[in-house]
């Protein structure tokens, strides 16, 4: 499990990718950072901030014109999944797919390298 209170915080802006049901999402990583952003749930904003591990994935600007060129990305599941691909191999140039199967916090996600 990671510390999360060890771990550096992402630098704002923040810029989450919202991942709808059942579309593919798919980018090249040109870099990525592991850390920590503050956020209030949009689905629960009666709770407050909360503090959550976060993967930042910098994509090419060709991929993403707007500034940032990078992604934030909070669901849980996912950052773990995404932790162990990105630390595993090394993922400069390669293109990853990403594919949420339902909305909501029960949400599970397909992640590979193509």
């Amino acid at each position: 499990m990671i510390e999360v209170e060890k771990l550096p915080d992402l630098a704002p802006p923040y810029e989450i990718l919202e991942l709808e049901p059942g579309k593919e999402y798919r980018f090249t990583v040109a870099g990525y950072e592991v850390g920590k952003m503050t956020i209030v749930p949009r689905k629960y904003p009666s709770t407050g901030q909360k503090t959550v591990v976060a993967v930042r994935i910098h994509v090419p600007q060709r991929e993403k014109p707007a500034f940032p060129h990078y992604w934030d990305i909070t669901p849980a599941r996912l950052v773990y999944q995404l932790i162990g691909m990105l630390t595993a191999q090394r993922p400069e140039g390669r293109i990853i797919a990403i594919t949420r199967d339902q909305p909501g916090t029960a949400a599970h996600f397909s992640v590979k390298f193509l």
